[in-house]
């Protein structure tokens, strides 16, 4: 192909890809859970992101043991949640950037 763009017999090819695709509701449901799943794990990310500075700020000022305690694991679990969406963020940027 030369850029002209598709020939006849390639788009109807495409075109019944397509529609096979789009008819596949397994396909569909896959595709739709992985999005949901990604949001819910943003958010929860975040939610726990506030935590965790939440329980910050009360270990700096009450200098309370058990509080130090609970950020610790939060901050712990808050960098498990969230650095695998990080890694999927730089990696969609990276990608549309145009590097290989």
């Amino acid at each position: 192909m030369d850029g002209a763009g598709l020939s006849d017999r390639e788009r109807r090819a495409l075109s019944a890809i397509e529609a096979d695709l789009k008819g596949d509701r397994s396909l569909v449901r896959i595709l739709r859970s992985a999005h949901t799943r990604l949001r819910h794990r943003t958010l929860a990310a975040c939610l726990l992101g506030a935590v965790t500075l939440a329980l910050l700020v009360a270990a700096s000022i009450t200098v309370s043991l058990p509080l130090i305690w609970c950020f610790a694991a939060a901050w712990t679990l808050t960098a498990v949640l969230a650095l695998p969406l990080v890694g999927q963020w730089i990696r969609r940027r990276w990608q549309r950037t145009g590097r290989p």
